[in-house]
């Protein structure tokens, strides 16, 4: 009775729900921080070195427990992972491409060594979603579009820093650049990876590496074109 119970409950319950992702394409998942303007108050502004050190120790494990990552990109409290499986015949989806196994697992793993890193009173938690994405110039497309949202944001974090949340309300982008070069800041001048974001990619000796001095993507389109594999 038992095992007959247990498969009515598999079959009709919880397998009707159990997707799983098309093969041989391009998986991104992307992990972003809930509730994170909570969980960093008080951090040091308008960049904090320990909170990006932390998210980058938690990508770094993501990278190395995800059969078929290719590299991984952060930028404020989020990250994005790129997964493939077309490179070889016998090449492996993580989890078979169960999606609810991989936005389950890669989000409490990266919360796990999130914590692990980043000692604090405060509970850190992440969502996790996945998504396809069939062309290879819209893998890069979706990479750059994070790096301008990271550029966005620097600014804007940069800004706030230097001005009250009032002052800064329907101002342009050349606005806000203005009012900071008023005060003697240049955003330009500030650190690269504040800028434009993380790069978590394969060394050439096989390990993982942090690359905290990546270039912008549209202006240097070999650097992307290096870490997403060739065409399907």
């Amino acid at each position: 009775m038992k095992d007959d119970l247990g498969r009515r409950m598999k079959r009709d319950y919880e397998d009707a729900l159990r997707i799983f992702l098309p093969r041989r394409t391009h998986v991104v998942i992307r992990i972003d921080g809930r509730g994170f303007h909570k969980f960093t108050a008080g951090l040091e502004r308008p960049y904090s070195r320990r909170l990006a050190g932390a998210l980058d120790q938690a990508a770094l494990c993501l990278c190395q427990e995800m059969i078929g990552c290719r590299f991984a990109y952060g930028q404020s409290d989020e990250y994005s992972f790129l997964l493939t499986d077309y490179e070889r015949d016998d090449a492996s989806l993580w989890f078979d491409g169960n999606v609810q196994k991989i936005v389950s697992v890669s989000a409490s793993l990266f919360a796990a060594a999130f914590a692990k890193a980043f000692e604090s009173d405060k509970l850190a938690a992440f969502d996790s979603r996945v998504m396809v994405i069939s062309q290879r110039a819209d893998v890069a497309g979706y990479f750059l579009w994070r790096q301008l949202d990271a550029s966005a944001n620097s600014l804007n974090m940069l800004a706030s820093a230097h001005f009250p949340h009032p002052d800064l309300m329907e101002k342009s982008t050349a606005e806000k650049h203005d009012m900071l070069h008023a005060k003697g800041v240049n955003w330009a001048k500030e650190p690269a990876d504040f800028k434009r974001g993380r790069v978590v990619r394969r060394a050439e000796t096989g390990g993982w590496v942090i690359d905290t001095e990546i270039p912008i993507f549209n202006r240097v389109p070999g650097y992307l074109d290096a870490l997403i594999p060739g065409t399907v």
